[in-house]
């Protein structure tokens, strides 16, 4: 091996990616996730129990897992112990059937609320789906209505595209009542996005263009799936939401760089970790060089953001910054697997998203197994200084 190569390239990276420092007041910290239960592993099991690519999961009261799975208009029931336990729904039109899943959320009461942007209709079930019924989005256009999460004795929705409020102006985040009746909005897009630069705008109405977690009574956290390294958290005082924009760890300078179309189609690096979209204001190639792999809000208040950077010349690594109640960043360190086999697979640790967090603080995250093949893994998340 050619190591004098690799830290020239290591270098080159390094000078193309500039980072942003850390205040000095933080820690450094190690996350380590510590595998509990991991569903879709084994590939000689039935069929119910294989993933092709999990994409929403929710837990019920008794620890029950709900997982809908990509190309798939149903959701799979797990027992705690990762047993299936039945299948609800089915593609269709018809009552107690979906097109196309965008979120699923299980609420107090246990009851499944999925919604479905071709059918703009959420369909509410309750008794492990024996019992079902359906209700209208407020409004038609609004599509990509995921996450759906419990707020106290509300729903809080992230919309791409946007009920405008009485003054105008447009909103990412729509409360509902317990009916899926609106209520009202608030984070303001231009709060979230710089809409006079054209990439912004698109990720802006990009269904993964946020990633989203609350702590079920009075906050909300954001952060941009391209992290440009600040979280937002809103939090409720009465009937108004206050932002506070929160500044995480070391990152890039540029979280992405555009790339010509003459020099994406040349350099495998920059199809590595890129995003290609198109919009009204041309298409984008872009090559992401800092991702949000999802946020969490733990029990005492603290906010744990998870994320990946793929600078040039590497193939990519993770990393996670734990804030405090009150917004400062506590720390920030190497994201790693307890499983020193599973720790050292490059190819798995960045195929990490985290994608919920259940009452009892496990986190439940996809990712690659040794064989290329996407499973559902349950972890207990643990910090420590460095």
């Amino acid at each position: 091996m050619n190591h004098h190569l690799d830290l020239r390239r290591f270098l080159v990276a390094l000078a193309l990616v500039p980072c942003i420092l850390a205040p000095a007041s933080a820690q450094e910290l190690s996350f380590t996730l510590v595998e509990q239960l991991v569903l879709g592993d084994d590939e000689e099991a039935p069929a119910e129990y294989l993933l092709t690519f999990p994409e929403r999961v929710r837990t019920d009261s008794k620890g029950r897992i709900y997982v809908k799975d990509r190309r798939r208009a149903d959701v799979r029931v797990f027992d705690a112990s990762g047993q299936y336990v039945t299948t609800i729904g089915s593609r269709g039109e018809g009552p107690g059937e979906m097109q196309r899943i965008d979120g699923i959320h299980v609420d107090g009461q246990d009851r499944l609320i999925v919604s479905d942007q071709m059918l703009a209709r959420f369909t509410i079930f309750t008794d492990l789906g024996n019992s079902h019924e359906t209700k209208a989005f407020e409004v038609e256009r609004t599509i990509y209505p995921s996450p759906i999460l419990s707020l106290g004795d509300s729903f809080v929705l992230k919309y791409m595209e946007f009920i405008d409020d009485p003054a105008g102006k447009r909103s990412v985040l729509h409360l509902h009542d317990t009916e899926l009746n609106w209520l009202g909005s608030f984070a303001q897009l231009g709060n979230l996005f710089n809409l006079d630069i054209p990439f912004q705008r698109h990720r802006s109405r990009s269904r993964d263009g946020l990633k989203v977690a609350t702590n079920g009574s009075d906050t909300v956290v954001l952060a941009h799936r391209v992290y440009g390294g600040y979280v937002y958290r809103y939090t409720r005082s009465n009937d108004t939401w206050v932002m506070d924009k929160l500044k995480g760890g070391p990152a890039p300078e540029r979280p992405y760089i555009l790339v010509s179309e003459r020099d994406f189609e040349a350099n495998l690096d920059y199809r590595r970790s890129a995003i290609l979209g198109s919009s009204p204001e041309g298409i984008f190639r872009a090559k992401i060089l800092n991702w949000s792999l999802g946020v969490v809000i733990l029990a005492n208040g603290e906010i744990v953001h998870f994320t990946k950077q793929t600078p040039l010349g590497d193939t990519g690594y993770t990393s996670a910054e734990m804030f405090s109640q009150d917004g400062t960043l506590v720390g920030y360190g190497p994201l790693q697997l307890d499983d020193p086999e599973l720790d050292g697979n490059k190819r798995v640790k960045i195929s990490i998203s985290i994608l919920w967090q259940d009452a009892a603080g496990r986190i439940y995250l996809r990712r690659e197994n040794e064989s290329g093949f996407y499973v559902l893994s349950v972890a207990e998340l643990v910090v420590r200084p460095l």
